[in-house]
C-alpha cells in the first residue's frame, strides 16, 4: 500500500524534489577523493569502443582521476577500446591513439585532454558532460543537434530499461503513456510520435494500426542508442518530420565484442517480484577476418501486476519474444551490414488494451491481442571517408501488425518499404553539406471475418540538402530544405497527388565561454498520413465528397545552455503549429482533420563529478485543438498529442571506485493538470514515484554483473501523465505497476 496515502499529492512531489537535492548534495564530495589517484598507478580497465565522452567518463570512474576536455573535442568522436590492467597513462594513450588528441596532467593531478594543435594553457578546463553523449553521431555538435536528447549505451546500461518508458527516464520533455509495452506511445514536447520522423537503424517506421495499441513495439534490450530531435529536425532525417524525429539504433558487434577476441556472448536473467515475471536473454557474436555476425534472443513470461493500491491490473501480463540478427562485412573502407529484428507479444489484454475499463459498456474484461513488429535493414557506408566522397545507403522494410480475434477476427498490418541515398560533402571538419534522395511506400491493410482485405497506400519521393557550417568562431549554423512528392490512394482507389517544400534553420552561438544561445525554425510538408487501419469503413468512406488535405507544420524553439566546472543549466521555449492533421473516423469519413498547437517550455539543471552525476528537468506543455481550449482531452488529441501539463524528471548515479559497486535513482513526477477541465472533464491528478538501484561487478568475477532495483518504492497508485482517458468519468485508466523489485544478472564470456 502507498506510504504517502492520505498526504496531499503535491507534498509527495515536494518530498521528491527534496530527495533529489539530498542525493545530489551527498555525492558532491566525490571529486575530492578522486584527486588522490595518479596517472602512473595501475588499474583494471574495461572500456568498450564508444563515443569519447562516454569513454573518458568511464575512464574517470575506473581510475578515480578527474578528466576535463572541451566539449567540441568529444562530440561524435569514437574512442578505442581499453581492457586489462595497466597504468592510467597507458590506458589514455591507447584510448586516444589516432584521434589527434593529447593530454596533460595539471598541477592538481587532474587530466586535461586537448587537441594536438592546442597549447595546454589555451584549452578549456570544463569537466566532460557524462550525460547526453553523442553516440558517434557524425553530425554531433552541429547547430541542429544542440537541442537533441541523446540516450547513450552508458545511459541504457545504467537505466536497465524493460520498457520504452524506462528508456526515457530522466527526460521530462519525452513522455511515454501506457502501462505495458504493447500500448506505449511516445510524446515529444506534447506531440505524438506519428507526427515525427521515426527510424530504427535508418529504416522508416509507419505503425498506425490500432488506437488501443501502441505505435512501435520495441524491446529496449536490442538498443544501443537513441537520439530525439525535439520540435525541429534537419532535412536529412527523412519525410514527415512535422515536429521533430526519433532515431533508434540497435546493438552492433563492435558494441559488445571485446578487443582481441574473435567471439563472445552473454546471458541475462531477471525476475520481477510484482508480476512474478521472468526474462532470459542470450547473445552470441563474433568476427572472422572481414566478416562479423551477432544473434540475440530474449523471452519473458509473467502474470498481471498489482497497482499501487494492491489491486490486480487485468491484462498486464508479460508474454514477450524478441530477436535481433546482424551480419556485416567490412573491407578497406567499405562496410556492408544487414540486420533483422522481430518483437512479438501475444497475451490477454483489456478489451481496450490502453485502458482498464469503460464503465458504461458491458463487454468482456479481456481479449487476446497479438502484436508483432519486424524490421529488415541493409546499410552501406565508408568508414574512413573524407572530402567529397562520403556516401551512405539505407534500404529498409518494416511490418507492424495487430491481430484481435474477438469478436470479429480483426487482423491489420502496416508495411513500409523505405530507402535513402545520401552523401556528405566535407569541406573540412566543421563545414559540410549533406545531400541525397529518399523514398517510402507505405501500405495500411485491414481485414476481418466480414470485411475483405482493404487498404490505403502512400508513396513518397524526396530530395534534400542540409548544410552544417561554422562561418565565424563560436557560431554554428545549420540550414536545409527538401522537396517531396506524395502519391496517396484511398480505400476506393481514389488518388491524391501532392507536392510540398520544407525548410529548416538552426543556430548556436557561444556568447561567452560555456554559455550558448540556441534557436531554430522549420516549416514542414507532411503529405497525407494513412488512417488507422482499425477504423476503415470501405462501404461508406467517400474520398471525392471532401478532399483529403496534406498536413503542414510550423515550429520554433529558442533557448540557451551553459556549463561550468561540472554544473549545467539549460532552458528552451518551443511551439509546434500543425495544420490539417488527419483524424479520420469510422463514421465521420476519411477527410476529417484538425489543426492543433503545442506550446511550452523546459528547463534542466545538473552536476557531473568524476564518479557520477545528478540531473533534474522540468517541462510544461499545453495543447490546443482547432483553437478551442475545451478540445484538449486525451480522446480528441489521439494521434495528435497529449495534455501533459507540468512534468518533472530526476536521475542520479554514482560509482564507488575500486569496489565494483554503483548506485542510482530516478524520480518521475507530474503536477496537477487542470487543462482537461476546460471541456468538462476531470483534472489529471498529480503524482510522484521513486526508484533506486544498486549494481555490483565483483572484482574476482569481472564477467558477472549483479543488479537489484526497486521501482515505484512509494507504491504510488497512478496513471502516467501521457496515458489515455484519466480525465473521463467513464474511463478506468491503465494504472502503472505498484512497488516492485527487479533482480537481474548478466554473465559475459
Amino acid at each position: 500500500m502507498s506510504r504517502f496515502r492520505g498526504y496531499p499529492r503535491n507534498k509527495s512531489i515536494l518530498q521528491g524534489i527534496a530527495f533529489a537535492l539530498l542525493m545530489g548534495g551527498t555525492f558532491a564530495y566525490a571529486p575530492t577523493v578522486a584527486a588522490q589517484s595518479t596517472i602512473s598507478e595501475e588499474y583494471d580497465f574495461d572500456i568498450p569502443s564508444q563515443d569519447l565522452a562516454n569513454s573518458l567518463s568511464t575512464f574517470g570512474i575506473q581510475s578515480g582521476l578527474q578528466v576535463s576536455a572541451h566539449g567540441d573535442l568529444v562530440r561524435g568522436v569514437k574512442a578505442n577500446a581499453v581492457k586489462g590492467r595497466m597504468t592510467a597513462q597507458n590506458a589514455l594513450n591507447k584510448m586516444i591513439a589516432g584521434l589527434n588528441l593529447k593530454y596533460e596532467v595539471t598541477a592538481d593531478g587532474s587530466v586535461l585532454v586537448s587537441s594536438s594543435n592546442t597549447k595546454v594553457d589555451e584549452a578549456t578546463l570544463s569537466p566532460i558532460l557524462i550525460t547526453g553523449a553523442s553516440n558517434n553521431d557524425r553530425h554531433a555538435g552541429s547547430a541542429d543537434r544542440v537541442d537533441s536528447k541523446y540516450i547513450s549505451s552508458v545511459d541504457l546500461a545504467r537505466r536497465n530499461p524493460t520498457t520504452v518508458k524506462e528508456v526515457f527516464a530522466g527526460e521530462a520533455a519525452v513522455s511515454v503513456g501506457g502501462g505495458i509495452p504493447v500500448t506505449q506511445k511516445v510524446y515529444v514536447r506534447g506531440v505524438e510520435e506519428h507526427n515525427l520522423a521515426v527510424t530504427i537503424d535508418g529504416a522508416r517506421q509507419n505503425n498506425k494500426v490500432f488506437h488501443h495499441s501502441g505505435n512501435n513495439l520495441i524491446d529496449p534490450s536490442l538498443l544501443k542508442a537513441i537520439r530525439v530531435d525535439p520540435t525541429i529536425a534537419p532535412a536529412d532525417i527523412g519525410p514527415g518530420a512535422l515536429a521533430g524525429g526519433i532515431v533508434y539504433e540497435t546493438v552492433d558487434v563492435d558494441d559488445v565484442l571485446e578487443e582481441g577476441k574473435s567471439y563472445g556472448g552473454f546471458v541475462t536473467a531477471s525476475y520481477d517480484t510484482n508480476s512474478e515475471t521472468y526474462t532470459n536473454g542470450n547473445a552470441l557474436y563474433g568476427r572472422v577476418g572481414d566478416f562479423e555476425a551477432l544473434g540475440f534472443f530474449k523471452w519473458g513470461k509473467g502474470d498481471d501486476y498489482d497497482d499501487g493500491d494492491g489491486n490486480q491490473t487485468v491484462g498486464t501480463g508479460t508474454n514477450l519474444r524478441s530477436f535481433l540478427g546482424k551480419a556485416g562485412y567490412e573491407h578497406d573502407v567499405h562496410r556492408f551490414e544487414i540486420s533483422g529484428e522481430l518483437v512479438d507479444d501475444e497475451a490477454d489484454r483489456p478489451f481496450r488494451a490502453n485502458l482498464q475499463n469503460l464503465t458504461n459498456k458491458n463487454e468482456d474484461p479481456e481479449r487476446v491481442y497479438a502484436v508483432k513488429r519486424s524490421n529488415l535493414v541493409f546499410n552501406y557506408n565508408m568508414t574512413e571517408a573524407s572530402g567529397w566522397i562520403d556516401p551512405r545507403v539505407t534500404l529498409g522494410y518494416g511490418v507492424s501488425s495487430v491481430e484481435v480475434p474477438s469478436p470479429y477476427g480483426s487482423d491489420a498490418a502496416t508495411t513500409s518499404l523505405s530507402g535513402k541515398f545520401e552523401n556528405d560533402f566535407n569541406f573540412d571538419e566543421n563545414n559540410k553539406i549533406t545531400a541525397g534522395v529518399d523514398f517510402y511506400h507505405d501500405v495500411n491493410e485491414y481485414k476481418d471475418n466480414t470485411t475483405p482485405s482493404t487498404d490505403e497506400k502512400a508513396t513518397n519521393v524526396g530530395i534534400f540538402g542540409q548544410a552544417r557550417i561554422e562561418p565565424l568562431e563560436n557560431l554554428r549554423l545549420s540550414f536545409g530544405a527538401r522537396g517531396d512528392t506524395q502519391y496517396f490512394t484511398g480505400l476506393d482507389g481514389t488518388n491524391f497527388d501532392n507536392q510540398g517544400l520544407s525548410g529548416n534553420v538552426s543556430v548556436a552561438y557561444e556568447v561567452i565561454e560555456g554559455v550558448t544561445l540556441k534557436g531554430g525554425y522549420s516549416n514542414v510538408f507532411g503529405g497525407i498520413s494513412l488512417a488507422e487501419a482499425y477504423i476503415y469503413n470501405p462501404g461508406a468512406w467517400d474520398y471525392n465528397s471532401n478532399e483529403v488535405k496534406p498536413t503542414r507544420s510550423q515550429n520554433y524553439s529558442f533557448g540557451f545552455e551553459t556549463e561550468f566546472r561540472g554544473f549545467s543549466f539549460d532552458a528552451s521555449v518551443f511551439s509546434s503549429d500543425i495544420e490539417n492533421a488527419r483524424r479520420a473516423s469510422w463514421g465521420g469519413g476519411p477527410h476529417l482533420n484538425h489543426d492543433f498547437v503545442t506550446r511550452g517550455f523546459e528547463v534542466g539543471a545538473g552536476y557531473d563529478w568524476t564518479d557520477g552525476f545528478a540531473r533534474i528537468s522540468y517541462s510544461d506543455t499545453g495543447i490546443k485543438v482547432d483553437g478551442d481550449p475545451s478540445l484538449s482531452d486525451s480522446d480528441t488529441t489521439q494521434y495528435l498529442g497529449a495534455p501533459l501539463g507540468r512534468v518533472i524528471a530526476f536521475e542520479t548515479a554514482h560509482g564507488f571506485k575500486g569496489t565494483g559497486l554503483s548506485i542510482g535513482g530516478t524520480i518521475d513526477a507530474a503536477l496537477k493538470n487542470k487543462d482537461t477541465t476546460k471541456g468538462g472533464g476531470n483534472p489529471q491528478d498529480s503524482y510522484a514515484t521513486f526508484g533506486l538501484y544498486a549494481e555490483y561487478k565483483p572484482e574476482d568475477f569481472d564477467f558477472l554483473t549483479l543488479r537489484l532495483e526497486g521501482n515505484n518504492l512509494n507504491d504510488a497508485s497512478y496513471a502516467d501523465r501521457a496515458s489515455y482517458g484519466q480525465e473521463f468519468t467513464n474511463v478506468e485508466p491503465a494504472l502503472e505497476a505498484g512497488r516492485s523489485f527487479l533482480f537481474s544478472v548478466r554473465a559475459d564470456f
